[in-house]
């Protein structure tokens, strides 16, 4: 099992001190853009959403199959319709587990912004941490099939792969993963992500982080392949 949370605030909320007590790993998507709903007068300032910036829950960005590209492709950041969210939080410190992949990128790849702008301190949580498809799907809405785009999409399908999963450790007689951001940032578990090096999230006609090498605040570590996935996952305790 694993729970999604399509849900976000710039305000933290009560219960926010009870997500490290979760058993099952909790997602939630970023803000489709680093503006969209910005409490700053003239959106000045990038605005982190919250709870997807707490480093006990795992933060999910969206890609897409780009235009006139197949899915055997290299697939980008989601740009259609809307952007995948990502940035620093203003409140929670980074952790520990994605410390060396989120300073990498700071000092590889430095944003061309301002510390008015962004948390640009150094030691802020980043997120998201990791992506999936988040464009194109298919819904049923009022009797009628519609296409929809949004992390609130790529966010559920990184809870099924989890919930998949745990099914085959549990058949294997071990528990459920839990928490899972500690071991994606391992070395070992980076061959089974997609690492995602095009697009960006500069929604709103403002500029915003771009996609790279390695995590950046787009994507994450990339998009999950279940199929390498899921042994390393078999493979722990």
């Amino acid at each position: 099992m694993a729970v999604s949370a399509s849900t976000g605030t710039v305000r933290l909320r009560p219960f926010s001190l009870s997500l490290a007590a979760l058993t099952y790993p909790l997602l939630s998507p970023p803000a489709l853009s680093s503006f969209t709903g910005n409490p700053v007068e003239n959106g000045t300032q990038f605005n982190p959403d919250f709870p997807v910036t707490c480093p006990f829950v795992t933060g999910v960005g969206a890609t897409q199959v780009n235009p006139g590209s197949t899915i055997d492709d290299p697939e980008g950041a989601c740009e259609q319709v809307i952007f995948s969210g990502g940035g620093f939080s203003n409140f929670f410190a980074m952790p520990d587990y994605q410390a060396a992949a989120v300073t990498s990128f700071l000092t590889n790849h430095p944003p061309p912004f301002s510390g008015e702008q962004f948390n640009n301190s150094g030691v802020a949580r980043g997120f998201p941490d990791l992506s999936a498809n988040g464009a194109n799907y298919v819904v049923a809405v009022a009797g009628e099939f519609v296409r929809v785009f949004g992390t609130s999409c790529s966010s559920p399908v990184v809870g099924s792969m989890i919930t998949l999963i745990n099914d085959a450790r549990l058949a294997a007689g071990k528990g459920p993963v839990g928490f899972i951001n500690p071991v994606i940032y391992t070395d070992k578990f980076q061959a089974a992500f997609h690492d995602i090096t095009t697009g960006g999230n500069q929604g709103c006609g403002t500029p915003g982080f771009t996609s790279t090498e390695g995590w950046d605040p787009v994507t994450g570590v990339g998009t999950p392949n279940l199929t390498a996935l899921l042994p390393l996952f078999l493979e722990l305790p």
